[in-house]
């Protein structure tokens, strides 16, 4: 069966390093850290007091929506995000969608996981909220009676992408992947594989996730894969450094339309990238921590590039997972020692999650979308804080500042708890 080829026509992101892909795009040139003191809640008393957080205001985006979204969103931080950076595309989304069948439409988000949010228990809070009921009360009743698929206390997984596809109009499927850090690029190969089997032209991809609360950062810290805060921000998160001490906490929303060739050819568009290949691979070794032969890492970057039909020199750079945790980054060089060989040396490497904290469930599509914007203007961006290399690989890690190279073939890697290991590859499209 010939497959349909995918493309990318568009996408958006709202970031730690800014609201917006231009904004993003112009912190990474600058080499801007988003690290800074954690603002969302008390952090008095914890070991991590850093993190990366969206500072920009991101209400004046989204509120004309109803006051039920918007009170859930006071307690909701991924369903915040995930509305402003639908509003920042919103007017380019109606153009495009105008020109699909309602049912050759869909959505697939990578989704973390609820947050029970413990203002509730808060009476000041609920009395500025208009309510004084007993806390525990109100929870209860809020629990049960909410009508609709809002809820102050815990919203449906199956929300988000619903929301999307009543705004726009997507009606083959709304699907939601909860598979934590490799989640959102999960969806984006979801998304590809539904417009190649040909059962849709246009598929809606991304993610949005938060860390940056107490349930977060406590859960992410006992797990010991976040840096211990530094006295001066912006240093914590070392990828790939011997002397890396974990990942920084992090928050994103992004949004990426894939549409089909058969959709281009009718309505005249111009996309940027095409998706040339992917894969996801399922090791199983241990629920919180990679496999230290990265069999799994290995296939899926393997399957990536049997999929493109490319050979691994074509490859121009490599956004790389590394979070600076201990495990993950020697399991991913070996991958990529195992996969690339001698030609690794000569493809520049990079991770930005040193610039803009890991997202967990949109660490895929914020990284994708930094892949895009760099590839857009030829520039690796450098890992800002890796002096020190892991490995004798030789691996051709860009330090010290940016680099501009042309860049044709992207890859981005995404791994994840519970052994789900991701790879994209994507190919610009010069105008």
């Amino acid at each position: 069966m010939i497959k349909e080829r995918v493309f990318v026509l568009d996408y958006d992101l709202i970031s730690p390093l800014g609201v917006g892909k231009k904004d993003v795009w112009e912190n990474i040139e600058d080499q801007k850290s988003a690290e800074d003191e954690i603002t969302n809640f008390d952090v008095d008393g914890l070991q991590i007091r850093h993190g990366c957080e969206v500072k920009n205001g991101l209400r004046q985006l989204y509120c004309n929506e109803p006051e039920q979204l918007l009170a859930a969103m006071r307690f909701d931080r991924k369903l915040e995000l995930l509305c402003a950076v639908y509003k920042l595309m919103n007017d380019r989304l109606l153009v495009y969608l105008e020109k699909v069948e309602s049912g050759r439409a869909g959505v697939i988000l990578g989704l973390g996981v609820d947050v029970f949010p413990f203002e509730l228990l808060d009476k000041d809070i609920l009395m500025r909220l208009g309510s004084e009921m007993d806390p525990l009360l109100l929870i209860s009743e809020q629990m049960k009676t909410w009508s609709g698929p809002l809820n102050l206390v815990l919203n449906p997984f199956d929300m988000y992408p619903i929301y999307l596809a009543e705004k726009l109009g997507l009606a083959a499927f709304q699907k939601t992947v909860l598979t934590a850090c490799a989640a959102s690029t999960q969806a984006f190969i979801l998304g590809c594989q539904a417009i190649a089997r040909r059962e849709v032209d246009v598929v809606l991809v991304g993610g949005t996730d938060s860390i940056l609360n107490l349930v977060g950062l406590t859960g992410f810290s006992k797990l010991g894969v976040l840096a211990e805060s530094d006295s001066n921000p912006g240093t914590s998160c070392k990828p790939f450094d011997v002397n890396r001490k974990g990942t920084l906490a992090g928050e994103a929303a992004g949004l990426c339309l894939l549409v089909s060739e058969k959709y281009l050819d009718r309505t005249g568009g111009n996309p940027s990238f095409e998706v040339l290949g992917h894969g996801n691979t399922l090791d199983a070794y241990q629920i919180t921590a990679p496999d230290p032969e990265a069999k799994g890492m290995i296939r899926a970057i393997e399957n990536a590039l049997k999929g493109s039909g490319i050979k691994p020199e074509e490859i121009d750079t490599i956004n790389l997972h590394g979070t600076g945790t201990y495990l993950n980054d020697p399991a991913e060089l070996l991958a990529l020692e195992t996969v690339f060989g001698n030609v690794l040396n000569k493809i520049p490497v990079c991770s930005t999650k040193d610039r803009h904290g890991h997202a967990i469930a949109a660490a895929g599509i914020q990284e994708l979308v930094v892949l895009f914007e760099c590839m857009s203007n030829n520039m690796v961006p450098s890992t800002i804080n890796l002096t020190h290399p892991i490995g004798d690989s030789g691996a051709d890690f860009v330090m010290g500042t940016n680099r501009r190279t042309p860049l044709n073939i992207g890859m981005s890697n995404n791994f994840s708890f519970g052994g789900i290991n991701t790879s994209v590859v994507v190919k610009k499209i010069n105008q």
